[in-house]
């Protein structure tokens, strides 16, 4: 049982090294207003945040589902399973860390995405007004008369 734990612990860690990698590609994506890019990253993410749950699933079923087991004999596990433990627990928090950051910057990014939405309806309003674009009158003019 110990080389199975062991081998989820760093088949987690590998996990949580590349979900640190994309939380830092989502940062990128943010600073640089790339929606898309966001939500790819984003998309990507959430599978690593899948595959990981599954492998705390995995590790769970060793201990019938009792978590305060698995950390206990996490603990009190011989010495390359703490420290891989202790590197996840790292990560996790390097993790968290830029999460917080990146949720200011996507609460950012989305603000002016909500602006820039809200601009483009007021410019087609303007634009129907003037006939310029909809299903205007087709013998009719507007005569802005205000100054």
């Amino acid at each position: 049982m110990d080389k199975e734990v062991k081998g989820l612990l760093e088949k987690k860690l590998n996990k949580m090294k590349k979900l640190f990698n994309v939380t830092e590609s989502i940062s990128d994506a943010a600073r640089q207003e790339d929606a898309e890019e966001l939500l790819k990253f984003l998309k990507s993410r959430q599978q690593l945040m899948d595959d990981i749950d599954q492998i705390d699933g995995q590790l769970l079923n060793f201990f019938n589902d009792d978590a305060k087991a698995l950390i206990k004999f996490v603990l009190n596990g011989d010495n390359e399973i703490q420290v891989i433990h202790n590197n996840i627990m790292s990560q996790l928090k390097k993790i968290k860390e830029l999460d917080d950051k990146n949720l200011e910057d996507i609460k950012a990014l989305f603000s002016k995405l909500k602006q820039d939405i809200h601009n483009l309806k007021r410019t087609e309003t303007a634009l129907k007004g003037y006939g310029i674009i909809g299903t205007g009158s087709q013998d009719g003019a507007f005569i802005d008369t205000k100054k």
